[in-house]
């Protein structure tokens, strides 16, 4: 419409233009100059009425101007909050982080560094609950790394993992006392705790029954009586009186009854003395009872410890490391803590973890 009136007016300038000019030649063009006024009042009404049109058209309309700020404004709002990650309709807007989620977020993070373990073992770990036991020392090592722990020591000295031959999975003679299967029936809820009343380990047992479902650790730490008691390395025929088959059946009761679990092994240490004779032993030697629990490991997919080759004891420095040929002093079972705090931390299931950590 601007344009249109413009091009009138221009007209109009030219038509008088030309009529001045032939004013200028001639002395007496009188009709022809009534003519061309003629024409320009035409054309002034005409563009009257076209302004008036014009202003009907944007009557209520805010001026252009006006009108290319506001929308650059919009604009620029839209973009900033694009940029902060909310979307007009609030559909794409991030959610803050609330009360609420921190909190769960705390939570989660606390889980993520606490340990809640049931030890079943043998005199490795029952034997010494002062200051320079196991338990007390994974405690403080895990402690140390920004951890914490709550260790439920249910080891017995002189604990299997097999049963005697003469004994049944459901019947316990003085043999198959102590034995991991016992263990694995009280919690099962088929023997019991009651039984155990009197030995150390029997305040543990009764308060990890009573956090079955907070525990996410089972350390199992058999061998060495089942060595000393010479018992076959695998039993096909009766799977709870050879070790290798009594511990994978172990194994697999555990990660039954806390399937919220990992479950560490533990090998059997290395000894330099026995009660009975070492050569010419075949089969029936420790270190074959300690590969037979890496083995389990591997098979049953748990976290391993190796203690019989990867604590650093050999024939050499023994003397350093054991109080009797068989038990780990303090020294020792320093060494084994670290190790079991390094596997906890970081070996993969199924896979045999490494020498004992450096710990400050």
């Amino acid at each position: 419409m601007p344009k249109f009136l413009c091009s009138l007016g221009l007209t109009a300038a030219a038509l008088l233009g030309t009529v001045c000019s032939g004013c200028a030649q001639t002395g007496d063009y009188t009709e022809e100059i009534r003519e061309y006024q003629a024409k320009l009042e035409s054309l002034a009404a005409e563009n009257e009425g076209l302004r008036a049109q014009l202003e009907e058209l944007t009557a209520g309309q805010e001026p252009l101007e006006e009108s290319l700020q506001e929308t650059q404004i919009i604009s620029e709002e839209s973009t900033a909050e694009e940029e902060s990650g909310a979307g007009l309709d609030g559909q794409d807007a991030q959610p803050e982080e609330t009360a609420d989620d921190s909190s769960q977020a705390g939570e989660e993070d606390a889980l993520a560094h606490s340990y809640q373990i049931l030890v079943l073992g043998d005199s490795i770990w029952g034997n010494y609950r002062d200051n320079t036991g196991v338990t007390v020392k994974v405690d403080q090592y895990l402690g140390q790394l920004g951890y914490s722990a709550k260790i439920y020591n249910a080891a017995i000295g002189g604990t299997r993992a097999t049963i005697d031959p003469e004994d049944s999975p459901y019947t316990f003679g003085p043999a198959s006392e102590n034995s991991l299967l016992k263990m694995i029936s009280i919690l099962d809820g088929k023997t019991d705790v009651g039984l155990l009343e009197g030995k150390p380990a029997y305040e543990d047992m009764q308060r990890a029954l009573e956090n079955k479902e907070e525990i996410n650790v089972v350390i199992v730490a058999y061998g060495m009586n089942d060595f000393l008691s010479q018992v076959p390395i695998n039993s096909s025929d009766m799977p709870w009186t050879g070790f290798g088959t009594a511990l994978s059946l172990g194994v697999d009761s555990i990660k039954r009854i806390f399937p919220q679990a990992k479950v560490l092994i533990v090998a059997p240490s290395y000894a330099s003395y026995f009660s009975v004779p070492v050569s010419n032993m075949g089969e029936k030697a420790l270190y074959n009872y300690a590969s037979v629990a890496c083995d389990v490991a591997r098979g049953e997919q748990t976290l391993c410890v190796d203690a019989y080759n990867n604590l650093g004891i050999d024939m050499y420095n023994s003397d350093q490391y054991l109080e009797d040929g068989v038990h780990l002093n303090e020294a020792g079972r320093d060494l084994y803590a670290r190790a079991v705090v390094g596997a906890l931390l970081y070996a993969q299931p199924g896979q045999i973890s490494g020498n004992a950590m450096e710990i400050d």
